[in-house]
Order: C-alpha cells, then structure tokens, then sequence
C-alpha cells in the first residue's frame, strides 16, 4: 500500500475527529449547560487536540486515539435509547467507531503491510 494512501486514510480521520470535536463544542449553544454540558465541550477540545495529533506522524496518537474514541463509543452506546434516539449522539458513536477502524487500518499498514 503506497504512504499517500495511509496518509490519506490517516488525514480522513484526522478530518472526522475534527469535526467530531466541533460538533460537541457547539452543543453548548443549543443545550442548557450543565456539568453534563461542560463535559462535552472539554471533550470537544479533547478531540481537537487529538485531530492535531493524527495529522502528524506519531503512533502514539494512533493508540491514545483508538482508546479515547472506543471509551467514548462505549459510552456513547450506553446511553443510546431506541425510543428517543438522538442524531447528534448516533453521529458521535458512528464518528468514533470509523476513526477507530481508521486507526487500527493504518497502525496495521505501519506494522505489518509496509515491512515487504
């Protein structure tokens, strides 16, 4: 697999943790803020600093990615209700579960496809 295809695949996450981190800072402008509130805008920063992090080189930030957005999936999941879904909660679990597997995808190419 060429470097610019895992560069790109690595960007697109990179791209999606960004917007992942702008959606959650602007819910405090549409939600009455409160602790809970407060929370998912440090989140936000969080994901933005992360989305800094995954447009470098490090696989660090591949790992502490793959583990902060798969804590927040998991979460994300045991607050999920059938009979009142939310768009914005179903778009953050969706956002984290493929910058998961975009990680996981490029730590992989890194390790194991580019060593032939």
């Amino acid at each position: 697999m060429p470097a610019t295809t895992i560069r790109r695949v690595r960007n697109t996450a990179a791209v999606l943790m960004l917007t992942s981190g702008i959606s959650h800072i602007a819910q405090l402008w549409f939600r009455d803020v409160d602790a809970r509130a407060l929370l998912l805008g440090l989140a936000g920063m969080y994901y933005l600093v992360l989305a800094l992090g995954l447009s470098g080189r490090s696989r660090f930030t591949l790992w502490i990615t793959i583990a902060s957005v798969a804590a927040s999936a998991g979460f994300g999941l045991s607050q999920w209700s059938p009979q009142q879904p939310e768009i914005l909660l179903a778009w953050h679990i969706l956002a984290d579960a493929t910058v998961a597997l975009l990680c996981v995808y490029v730590l992989y190419q890194n390790r194991y496809a580019l060593m032939d």
